[in-house]
């Protein structure tokens, strides 16, 4: 199995370990892959497509950009390629660098580009109230330190 290339927008993406594409949270990658294969009859077989990330060794999918789905080989005695293409709509993931992995988890399959893919995500409520914060002590501090600055003059 080979990732061949990636699709955001209308816009067709090669993807390189190390050189990450940028994406936001919400955006679809549309990933393109291809396989040669043999099957006896037509059979249905599972391809999953995700973005991971390496958490203590173990590669960990980020289940909120992940699409599980199934194809159709039709049956083919000698080897026949296989093309075709599936989207990953990239939910509420944090930011970071992620790879991609196109996998056919019934035959030990898979294909995977590390760090190829740079999420984007909105700031958190946390993360925007935080400065105000500490602003607003700071503010605080002011105003309190102020009249003992007045009074000792």
């Amino acid at each position: 199995m080979e990732i061949t290339q990636v699709q955001v927008g209308n816009v067709l993406y090669p993807l390189t370990e190390g050189q990450p594409l940028p994406i936001s949270v919400g955006q679809t990658l549309r990933v393109f892959y291809g396989f040669k294969y043999k099957m006896p009859e037509t059979t249905g077989v599972r391809i999953w497509a995700s973005l991971y990330r390496y958490t203590m060794g173990v590669l960990d999918r980020a289940s909120a950009a992940q699409t599980k789905d199934k194809i159709t080989l039709v049956k083919a005695l000698d080897w026949k390629d296989y093309a075709d293409e599936i989207d990953i709509e990239i939910g509420q993931i944090g930011s970071g660098t992620y790879g991609l992995i196109c996998e056919l988890p019934d035959y030990d399959v898979e294909h995977r580009i590390d760090d190829c893919i740079e999420v984007t995500a909105a700031p958190s409520i946390w993360e925007m109230i935080g400065p105000l914060l500490v602003l607003g002590l700071m503010v605080g501090m002011v105003a309190m330190i102020a009249p003992m600055m007045e009074e000792g003059l």
